[in-house]
């Protein structure tokens, strides 16, 4: 009876550990300009200890840190971020504070919308009536050939999401450097492992691909 209870016990706490384990991961890349260290929280765990909000569970932030080579001056353009996933080949951009956290706060729920006859239903996010495309891009409707999520601002409040201002003194901030500069991207994904992640930056002359290796 003792030993049945032991294994019980051990069992239970072996599943716990599973479903708390936090999905982070590290990463390095340069180019002729510039260096980049990124960790990445891919769980809603992970990311509610590094920004303090875990942002609904659809979100995955990226810590990145930018080393300008040789003392040279070079712009941080947020948008030349991406974060792709081989698990669908989906690829996003980050979001700004403002649309995660605008006035009246950001309403996020999973949505399919409908496809033509003979179609898959299309899926994707869509806020304002604008659509997120796999590629990265806007477009208008809501028929993004991507998993996730539909979000909306809800209207009728003037008032400052406290959350914004959290994520502004967070993110990584876009302006001309010439010493390393620390900040957080926020992509709109989840439900991702870490093998199939890939963060992009650049054009194609300079640009950095890399890949994760977890964090014990």
């Amino acid at each position: 009876m003792l030993s049945r209870i032991i294994v019980v016990i051990l069992a239970t706490s072996l599943a716990f550990s599973a479903a708390n384990k936090k999905i982070t991961g590290t990463a390095r890349g340069e180019n002729q300009d510039l260096i980049l260290h990124v960790t990445i929280y891919a769980d809603a765990e992970s990311v509610k200890g590094v920004v303090g909000d875990d942002l609904g569970g659809h979100f995955i932030v990226a810590e990145v840190r930018v080393e300008p080579k040789y003392g040279k001056e070079i712009v941080i353009d947020r948008d030349e971020f991406a974060l792709r996933t081989d698990k669908n080949g989906e690829k996003s951009k980050p979001m700004a504070p403002s649309q995660i956290a605008g006035n009246g706060g950001l309403v996020i729920t999973r949505t399919n919308g409908p496809g033509g006859q003979g179609a898959e239903p299309t899926r994707g996010w869509s806020m304002g009536g604008i659509g997120m495309g796999s590629g990265g891009g806007m477009g208008a409707g809501g028929g993004a050939d991507t998993s996730g999520v539909k979000a909306k601002m809800e209207q009728g409040s003037d008032k400052e999401n406290p959350l914004k201002k959290v994520l502004d003194a967070k993110v990584l901030p876009e302006k001309k450097v010439e010493e390393p500069v620390t900040g957080l991207l926020f992509f709109p994904m989840e439900g991702q492992k870490l093998k199939d992640l890939e963060m992009i930056f650049g054009a194609k002359e300079n640009r950095i691909g890399m890949r994760f290796k977890e964090v014990k």
